[in-house]
């Protein structure tokens, strides 16, 4: 009996060992825009496996300390029916306002959606390596770690 467990034992450690997790890294890439007493910050971070996208999330926060209740509702609601398509696409969205902003999250794990849906995003049939996301984010004005 104890033959097996040891066995056992040895054979999930080889298991996880030579199968391993990949090289896997993580992008954070953040903008900030300031209009009219409004701030807008977008975070965009993206999971890599063997330097290829796996996952995002990006989440955009609002901050409009001068907006009424009804104007930050109807950003909530222009935001939704906005991102609405992202659902569709695999993605899951949420977006929620408070008092003072508005704040939408999208993300999804590429594993987890076909072919179709990842094209609809962007994320089929070109490079998408650490290097060539990161360097797509900062020509927008992302800084990018």
């Amino acid at each position: 009996m104890k033959k097996r467990v040891l066995l056992g034992i040895v054979a999930g450690v080889s298991l996880v060992t030579l199968s391993g997790c990949g090289n896997s890294q993580k992008l954070t890439c953040t903008q900030t825009q300031e209009d009219d007493g409004a701030t807008a910050t977008q975070e965009m971070v993206v999971e890599f496996q063997d330097n290829e996208a796996s996952a995002f999330t990006m989440t955009m926060n609002m901050v409009a300390e001068n907006a009424s209740a009804e104007d930050l509702k109807t950003a909530e609601e222009m935001l939704k029916l906005s991102f609405s398509a992202f659902e569709e696409n695999g993605m899951n969205v949420d977006v929620s306002s408070d008092d003072t902003s508005v704040t939408a999250k999208v993300s999804a794990d590429f594993s987890q959606m076909t072919d179709e849906e990842k094209e609809q995003i962007g994320f089929t049939g070109s490079d998408n390596s650490y290097e060539t996301i990161k360097e797509s984010f900062e020509s927008e004005g992302y800084t990018c770690k």
